[in-house]
C-alpha cells in the first residue's frame, strides 16, 4: 500500500479533478444535488484554494474552499468541497486533504471556512469535528436529493484559529 499525499493542485491537474467531479456526481446524493459547484475550471480561474490527495500515482481525491455564495458571504470565506473515491475511504484521505485545504487557506489569508453535511451522514460529520469544524446549525428539508428533502448540517472553522471556533459573544 502507498503512502497518501496531499498537495496544493494546479491548473495542470484539470483532468483528475473534472474526472473525480464526475465521480462524486454518480457516488455521493449530495454532490448529485449540486453538481454546479463541482466546476474546477472556475476554482482555478477565481484561485481558489484546491488541494489533490494521491496514493501512489493515482489521485484519489479533492478538497476545494470556494467563494461561499451565503448572503452574507465575504470574499474571506469560503465553501469547503471535498471528495474520495469510494474504494479509498476510510484512509485518512479527505482527512489529509482537509488538513493541506486549511494550512492552504491560511496561507492566503483566508478567515472562515463553512461545510455542509447532511443530517444522517455519521461519517463526513465525525471528520468534521475531528479537524475543528464546529457544527452551528441545522437546515431543515434544505436540500432534495433523490426526489427527498434532507436536512444538512451547517459547520465553521475559523482558519487563523487553531482550535474550534467559538461565539464572539457568550450565550445567555
Amino acid at each position: 500500500m502507498a503512502l497518501l499525499s496531499a498537495r496544493r493542485a494546479t491548473d495542470r491537474d484539470g483532468a483528475p479533478l473534472e474526472q473525480l467531479c464526475a465521480e462524486a456526481t454518480k457516488n455521493t446524493p449530495l454532490w448529485r444535488a449540486r453538481r454546479e459547484r463541482l466546476q474546477p475550471g472556475a476554482w482555478f480561474a477565481a484561485r481558489a484554494p484546491v488541494v489533490l490527495v494521491s496514493d501512489g500515482a493515482a489521485t484519489i481525491g479533492f478538497a476545494a474552499a470556494v467563494a461561499d455564495t451565503g448572503a452574507l458571504g465575504s470574499t474571506k470565506h469560503t465553501e469547503v468541497l471535498a471528495y474520495v473515491s469510494p474504494t479509498h475511504r476510510r484512509r485518512g484521505a479527505a482527512r489529509a486533504a482537509l488538513s493541506e485545504l486549511i494550512s492552504t487557506a491560511r496561507t492566503m489569508g483566508l478567515w472562515k471556512m463553512v461545510a455542509y453535511a447532511l443530517s444522517d451522514d455519521a461519517a463526513p460529520r465525525a471528520l468534521l469535528e475531528r479537524i475543528d469544524f464546529r457544527e452551528v446549525g441545522q437546515l431543515v428539508k434544505h436540500a432534495q436529493v433523490d426526489g427527498a428533502w434532507r436536512d444538512v448540517v451547517l459547520y465553521e472553522r475559523l482558519v487563523m484559529a487553531a482550535r474550534k471556533s467559538m461565539p464572539s459573544i457568550p450565550e445567555r
